[in-house]
């Protein structure tokens, strides 16, 4: 089972978006970026989902503080949609922190979701 740890605005969406693409594979975590990302880095928690207005800045401004930037990467800005070849070469290349705006929750979710249960074997 995958432990996930939410972040940033809209954290009902985001929870519910992961909860429908993982089902029973998932857990879910809602908490504070800070709290979260140091789950994460405690090994409490293998992956941390942000969201904010543009994707590019508070969903993943205190994750990258603590987990590092290497480590993070945004999937869906502000007005573009989620590439799935490109956040599945994310997830495969190990970052373990993800944001995206609030507009591309429910459509940044699932993929990242999906890429996460198929890297760990769990699809």
């Amino acid at each position: 089972m995958l432990r996930i740890v939410v972040g940033g605005l809209k954290k009902d969406v985001t929870e519910r978006a992961v909860k429908a693409a993982g089902g029973d594979k998932v857990q879910v975590t809602v908490t504070s970026d800070f709290e979260g990302a140091k789950k994460v880095k405690a090994g409490d928690a293998d992956y941390y989902l942000g969201a904010c207005n543009s994707g590019g800045g508070a969903a993943l401004s205190v994750a990258i503080g603590i987990l590092g930037y290497a480590n993070c990467s945004t999937v869906a800005k502000n007005g573009k949609k989620p590439n799935a070849e490109e956040i599945q070469k994310l997830v495969n290349d190990g970052k373990i922190a993800f944001g995206m705006a609030v507009e591309g929750i429910e459509e940044s979710v699932p993929v990242i979701i999906n890429s996460l249960l198929k890297k760990h074997g769990l699809e």
